[in-house]
């Protein structure tokens, strides 16, 4: 097995929605290149005893990583269980990694922003159809035990790492100890971690500027943020914006976007994963 660079994360936690610039910038540079994986260890199977704590956690990291963050959601709808959005994205990993990691940030997206109830599987179904997802497809995975035989799995793996979310695991079958870095870390982090592991940084596919490295990039992300478009340009806001008009880009909230009918054609998830 060549190396593999494993994301230990939760959909309902803070931080590692806080992580999305760093991880999206990862996946734009390496994510063709290097061998990944999304493991939901699981936060929570109970509700939160202080949402007030959480809420304060949440204007934390906003504050640090300028993504967006909709707190209010705590006053309308107490989260019962994190384990519901978990088992929901492995019923779709059973068949695409891919596809579970684009139901992994819509999940994301409808719960910091627009304060929808995700451990509502009715909900989920319909966000998972909405990317081009079959949800009968979810429910046989669930109801068959294999989307649970996944979790299971992902918990196991998490103990190893005290579940502290984010947490990124960079390891290679030839070495006994494998690089980890715990928590919502810089980019520069974990490239250093990447080349002490022994990936050539020449290999790196940095952001050009070019219209492939666009078109590229929101396929990848139907639906980014500025935090996520600064730090995988490395450009300034006013640039960005001038570049995405010109793509004819719209803004939905926080989002920077496709227009709806661009992105049912060209950028949801490709054909190969859809079932």
């Amino acid at each position: 097995m060549e190396l593999e660079v494993v994301f230990l994360e939760d959909p309902a936690c803070s931080w590692c929605w806080a992580f999305q610039p760093v991880e999206t910038t990862f996946l734009f540079e390496w994510g063709e290149q290097l061998r990944w994986r999304m493991v939901m260890a699981g936060l929570r199977d109970h509700p939160v005893p202080d949402p007030s704590l959480i809420i304060r956690h949440w204007q934390t990291a906003a504050e640090v990583s300028g993504m967006p963050f909709e707190p209010d959601v705590w006053q309308d709808h107490i989260l019962q269980s994190t384990f519901v959005a978990c088992r929901a994205v492995k019923s779709v990993a059973v068949r695409s990694d891919e596809a579970a990691r684009r139901l992994l940030r819509r999940i994301r997206e409808a719960f910091y922003v627009e304060k929808k109830n995700i451990d509502d599987l009715e909900f989920l179904f319909s966000l998972a159809e909405e990317l081009g997802l079959s949800s009968e497809d979810m429910i046989e995975q669930l109801s068959n035990g294999r989307a649970d035989v996944l979790f299971s799995s992902d918990r196991e793996e998490g103990t190893r790492y005290g579940f502290g979310f984010p947490t990124i695991v960079i390891r290679r079958p030839t070495m006994e100890e494998p690089k980890v870095l715990q928590g919502s870390v810089p980019y520069r982090d974990l490239l250093d971690g990447l080349y002490a592991m022994g990936v050539d940084h020449k290999s790196r596919k940095r952001f050009r500027g070019t219209d492939s490295d666009w078109r590229r990039l929101l396929e990848m992300q139907p639906r980014i943020t500025m935090a996520e478009l600064q730090m995988v340009t490395n450009m300034k806001p006013p640039a960005i914006e001038k570049c995405l008009r010109a793509m004819g880009v719209v803004r939905e909230g926080p989002f920077y976007c496709l227009p709806l009918e661009v992105r049912q054609e060209q950028v949801l998830i490709p054909e190969e994963m859809l079932y």
